[in-house]
């Protein structure tokens, strides 16, 4: 399953890998240093701290990048087409021109062995 993986589902993990410990450290210094400046200043940025983690997460980007993927992997495949995997899938928005051959297999879909 890893081998299939498209371009952009190794972009993203790639991204989260460095982007996710810079975040945690962000918001770590502004939880815990403030509080040297009194007990006001520690709360207010402790609450800052905690919202930079919920909003600078990159959970939905890592999770929605292959649910997007198998999403379009089961339409196609409801539809009769299948496709090995994400990077296939991402390599047909490249494609220029289609050319089918085997009247009959892809108008009735059926096969035969000559």
């Amino acid at each position: 399953a890893q081998s299939n993986r498209s371009t952009t589902e190794k972009l993203v993990d790639s991204f989260a890998k460095r982007y996710t410990p810079i975040v945690i450290l962000m918001a770590t210094l502004m939880c815990t240093i403030p509080w040297a400046w009194g007990t006001e200043s520690g709360r207010y940025w402790t609450l800052n701290g905690l919202i930079i983690i919920v909003v600078a997460c990159p959970c939905a980007l890592t999770i929605s990048t292959p649910v997007t993927y198998a999403a379009g992997l089961a339409a196609a495949a409801q539809n009769g087409i299948i496709i090995k995997g994400g990077a296939k899938l991402e390599g047909l928005g490249s494609v220029k021109k289609v050319v089918f051959d085997k009247t009959g297999t892809l108008t009735e879909g059926k096969f035969r062995l000559i």
